[in-house]
């Protein structure tokens, strides 16, 4: 059966809607809540925007049952430490309740990297040096969040247990790393490659020393009725690919 979620964007709701909706989601029976990570609203042509790892964890306090996730961090807006340590932190505040979505971010010179640009943030020229962001990321929660971790260490956030990691791709080369390093993978419905992508992800798990644990596939798609319609073209395809989660963007 297709689990539903539900994403909301701060680009659009302020705030106090954004807190009611995800509480009426949580009311509904929605699995997970998501929340973007962008710094500016321009990238998605809105002028205003909350930060994610701020708006999560005022979400996770205001909600109780629901889980809380991120839709995609980008690898290359924080440092490795800083975006780990938040996401250890949000899965304290939350109960336990965090899924860390990340993701790879795009190229310099985009509409989605405007943001950074303003900012001073450098972005990886190259699609392999986006995916090594990606990398430091996942091998510093490795080291970071190790009960046995070293002295060097100590005084970190330390999330028991560690919140399930989620990977937004768009390329058969970012779900392999997913497959074979995460706990999830993530593309959006209408992606041409989708079945390639989850393909890549499922074999990638089956030959890493992850193989046997729990993987979960995920797309996203906009919400109207017929994507609520277990029986409708969205869920009915998702169910054809293999995927066990729906998120759907409000």
């Amino acid at each position: 059966m297709i689990r539903l979620d539900v994403v909301y964007s701060a680009a659009t709701h302020t705030w106090p809607e954004l807190r009611e909706k995800v509480l009426r989601a949580e009311a509904d029976g929605f699995a997970t809540a998501w929340v973007y990570d962008h710094m500016s609203g321009v990238v998605i042509s809105s002028n205003r925007m909350l930060e994610c790892f701020s708006l999560a964890g005022a979400l996770a306090s205001a909600t109780s049952t629901i889980g809380i996730g991120t839709l995609v961090v980008n690898a290359a807006t924080r440092t490795a430490g800083v975006t780990v340590a938040a996401a250890a932190s949000l899965q304290e505040i939350s109960g336990g309740r965090f899924v860390f979505g990340l993701g790879a971010g795009a190229a310099p010179g985009t509409q989605w990297a405007c943001e950074h640009e303003v900012l001073n943030i450098a972005l990886e020229e190259s699609l392999e040096g986006r995916h090594r962001r990606v990398v430091e990321v996942l091998d510093l929660c490795h080291v970071l969040w190790d009960p046995h971790r070293s002295d060097k260490w100590m005084g970190f956030p330390l999330p028991s247990p560690p919140p399930p990691i989620l990977l937004g791709v768009n390329s058969v080369a970012l779900a392999t790393i997913a497959g074979a390093r995460c706990d999830g993978v993530n593309v959006r419905l209408d992606h041409p490659r989708i079945g390639e992508i989850f393909d890549a992800a499922r074999r990638a798990r089956a030959e890493s020393a992850n193989a046997g644990a729990p993987f979960d596939i995920s797309a996203t798609t906009p919400m109207n009725e017929a994507a609520l319609d277990p029986d409708g073209k969205a869920q009915r395809r998702l169910e054809e690919l293999g995927g066990h989660r729906l998120i759907l963007v409000s």
